[in-house]
């Protein structure tokens, strides 16, 4: 009996390491690809992804109404303790880590200044699925902002 205890418990150890490892890894790549063509960049062939720009989107655009939304989402993505890459006039770029493991993953808006529209990109820098987490933090957002 010891010893099927010791194999479980080396097994879900070493289980919990490569769960680490694979966090600590997404801290070296970049889901975020910026604007291409015009737009933000299709969402992942996996799961682990929400758009609401191009052919492959999944969730609506925020409406931006007001004059002042592309600021209030710029605060809105910091108190959620995001982390600014990149700033500009109509794109920006930040980093969330997920609360227990410490994955990255990248928020992307476009300001469509023409539609009145902000497009938004949320994706998980590694795995095949983020149970949900990117769009429930865009709608989080679109929630707060709405």
């Amino acid at each position: 009996m010891s010893n099927i205890l010791e194999l479980l418990a080396v097994t879900a150890g070493g289980g919990v390491l490569a769960l680490k490892l694979l966090a600590v890894w997404s801290h070296t790549r970049n889901a975020a690809h910026g604007i291409i063509g015009g737009q933000l960049a299709p969402n992942n062939h996996s799961p682990n992804s929400v758009c609401s720009e191009g052919e492959t989107a999944n969730i609506a655009p925020l409406v931006a109404n007001e004059g002042d939304c592309w600021e209030n989402l710029k605060d809105t993505v910091e108190s959620l303790s995001g982390r600014f890459v990149v700033i500009h006039q109509d794109y920006l770029h930040v980093v969330f880590k997920t609360p227990l493991w410490g994955f990255e993953e990248d928020f992307e808006a476009r300001f469509d200044y023409k539609a009145k529209v902000i497009h938004l990109r949320s994706s998980s820098r590694v795995g095949y699925s983020d149970r949900g987490s990117n769009a429930r933090r865009v709608e989080s957002i679109k929630r707060i902002l709405e």
